[in-house]
C-alpha cells in the first residue's frame, strides 16, 4: 500500500470525505474528533494492513498522520 492509499482508506472509514484533507500533514487531533469506534475502526485498519498494533492511547504521542506512518514503518509503504 503506498501512503497516499493509506491516507484514503483513512478519509473514507472514518467517512472524513469533504470534511478533511488526509495527508501525511493532517493533524491526529483533526482525525481525532472522532469516536472510540473511530480509533478501533484506524487501530484495526493499520493492524490488518501493516500487522502493527497500536494503542488507542498512543494516538495522543502523534500530531500527524505522517507520525502514524513513521510508528508503522516507512519500509512497509511502497
Amino acid at each position: 500500500m503506498t501512503k497516499e492509499e493509506f491516507f484514503n482508506q483513512v478519509e473514507e472509514l472514518l467517512e472524513l470525505e469533504g470534511e478533511l484533507e488526509t495527508n501525511a500533514d493532517t493533524s491526529i487531533e483533526d482525525i481525532l474528533e472522532i469516536d472510540s469506534l473511530g480509533h478501533i475502526t484506524l487501530i484495526s485498519l493499520i493492524k490488518d494492513s501493516f500487522g502493527v498494533d497500536i494503542k488507542a492511547e498512543d494516538f495522543s504521542k502523534f500530531d500527524s498522520l505522517n507520525d502514524i506512518v513513521s510508528k508503522i514503518g516507512e519500509s512497509k509503504f511502497y
